[in-house]
């Protein structure tokens, strides 16, 4: 007797052929979505502040994968497969909305000779759908101090605080400095920094003036303001840049690919100032 003789089922053989047409219609779908969701993106405010939420979580995922999620999942904070949960000892419900994404597969070669890479789509399942789901440990607060001086860390160019600036701050590209009033509150104070740093970023590293990425920098700041906790009201998308209506979808992408660019370096500096300056743990808090 065998040892598969346990296993129940019938006899029916794996069809490969049949499998590899269900990846290839959940992959069009995947790419079906992101098109619809771009197009609403372009003239809805909500539609796009929930892309900036997810993205600014995300900022690893790419800007379609992005997208999926926030016209999938909105409100996910953690995503994995289902086998990489198991691996964690972490098990999905059986009734757990899945999560369609895109990941990159083998490269092949174009019908004009040019090399391209596959994508396949994979299903992920968000933390909340787990039985993790009352495990979460809540994300450390920072204190705005800490923030404004992991801006600071994460800047190109420095800053001059001025008592007689007319408006909150300002990246000066001729003088590569940002001007900073000094009578802001703490939050305004980080909202304004990170709008500039943001500037900044765009025309110091990616060469993009600062009038062309005003409104890429208004959304850096969001993501950035939004990850950490920062109070994120005075922020308005109900008006979003008209070149946006009719935009080509693949511009649109190039743009929010950008922003997310700018983001990721941002962000990345934040962290690493964050946990250069991190101030040590007490006795009690490390036993």
């Amino acid at each position: 007797m065998s040892i598969y003789d346990v296993f129940s089922g019938g006899n029916r053989p794996f069809d490969k052929a049949e499998w590899a047409a269900a990846k290839q219609a959940q992959r069009n779908e995947a790419y079906e979505l992101i098109d619809t969701t771009c197009e609403k993106m372009m003239t809805d405010g909500g539609t796009f502040r929930q892309y900036l939420d997810v993205q600014g979580r995300f900022d690893r995922y790419s800007v379609n994968n992005a997208i999926l999620v926030s016209a999938q999942k909105p409100e996910a904070t953690q995503l994995k497969e289902k086998s990489a949960w198991k691996q964690s000892r972490v098990y999905v419900n059986k009734d757990a909305q899945k999560v369609v994404i895109l990941e990159p597969s083998k490269e092949y070669t174009r019908d004009d000779g040019t090399k391209a890479v596959g994508y396949n789509a994979k299903e992920v399942f968000d933390v909340s759908e787990t039985s993790a789901k009352d495990r979460q440990q809540p994300q450390e607060a920072k204190t705005m101090r800490e923030l404004v001086s992991a801006m600071i860390d994460a800047s190109p160019v420095d800053f001059q605080p001025m008592a007689e600036l007319e408006i909150p701050a300002y990246y000066d590209s001729s003088q590569q400095m940002i001007f900073i009033k000094t009578d802001l509150s703490e939050e305004q104070l980080f909202v304004s920094m990170a709008k500039e740093v943001s500037a900044a970023v765009f025309d110091f590293k990616h060469k993009e003036s600062r009038d062309a990425s005003e409104f890429k920098s208004f959304c850096v700041a969001y993501m950035v303001s939004s990850r950490y906790g920062v109070d994120t009201k005075g922020f308005s998308f109900d008006k979003l840049p008209k070149e946006f209506e009719g935009m080509e979808t693949q511009e649109f992408k190039g743009e929010l690919g950008s922003m997310r660019d700018v983001l990721g370096e941002i962000q990345s500096d934040m962290y690493k100032s964050l946990e250069k300056n991190k101030p040590p743990k007490s006795k009690e808090q490390e036993r």
